[in-house]
């Protein structure tokens, strides 16, 4: 079963690659505004899995791909995990 998160991450990645791909028109906006609300959906649901947790940290790093951040170096060490400990 895909989670909320994984649907909305996938979502996000998705309107983002079109809208580069897309010409500068009300295409392009339309594409950015479906970023903006799988964004803002996968960011507001609560992570149950390392698997959401990362999808989520793929976001931020999307959307902030600066590491000397602390969103950014957070980010990197959420992808870094592995899901084995327990």
């Amino acid at each position: 079963m895909t989670s909320l998160i994984r649907k909305a991450t996938m979502a996000a990645l998705g309107a983002d690659r079109r809208c580069w791909k897309e010409p500068a028109t009300s295409d392009a906006e339309t594409q950015m505004q479906r970023f903006g609300v799988a964004y803002r959906k996968a960011i507001r649901t609560r992570a149950r899995t390392l698997a959401d947790l990362q999808d989520k940290a793929r976001l931020v790093m999307l959307c902030n791909p600066k590491s000397d951040t602390i969103e950014g170096s957070l980010a990197r060490d959420i992808l870094a995990m592995k899901g084995g400990a327990e």
